[in-house]
Parts: C-alpha cells; structure tokens; sequence
C-alpha cells in the first residue's frame, strides 16, 4: 500500500519512468538527486535518455502539485519529502554521489 497522495505518486510514476528508460531500472541508485540537479542545470543526456526541457518542465510541474520531492529509501521505498526539506537534503549531499551520471 502507498503513503503517497494522488499528485505524489503522480511524480513518483514519472521519475522510475525516466528511469526505466535510462536504465532498465525502477529507481536508479540517485535518481532524485540527478533529476532535481538537471531541473535547475539544464538538459542533459541520463543513461539512455536525454532529459529536455519539456521533461524538465514537467518534472517541475509534478513537484510544485505534489508539494514535494520523491526520494528512495532503503526501509521505506518511495517516500515524499515536503520541498524545503528535501532542499536541505540535497545542498547537503556530496555532489559526486550524482553527478556521475550527469552528462551535459
């Protein structure tokens, strides 16, 4: 059973979409923090897929109506994080955790 709302798992199915399509993988090992730094980096080729401004939009778009950002964790899998929170978490994080699989 999900914890996420309806607008949540709208974003959630989005991300494992790109992915999917990347990778062959559900949730590729820092998804969130690639997809969250290409929203504000710009287009950039991610594995097999090349994430454009319209997907960029879109990725905006699904955060702002889900009033949050998915991330993936180990005991609870796909979990919601309010914005200014994952905020925080991202700023903190090492950046060569993700940007190995950021090719601009």
């Amino acid at each position: 059973m999900s914890l996420l709302n309806e607008k949540q798992q709208a974003l959630c199915d989005f991300m494992s979409e790109l992915s999917e399509e990347a990778y062959y993988a559900g949730w590729m090992d820092d998804l969130e923090y690639v997809l969250w730094y290409t929203m504000f980096k710009g287009p950039a080729s991610y594995g097999r897929k090349f994430i454009d401004e319209q997907i960029i939009i879109q990725l905006k778009q699904l955060s702002e109506e889900a009033e949050s950002w998915i991330i993936f964790d180990d005991d609870t899998w796909e979990t919601a994080v309010a914005l200014p929170a994952w905020q925080e978490i991202f700023q903190s994080a090492n950046p060569n955790r993700y940007l190995k699989y950021y090719n601009q």
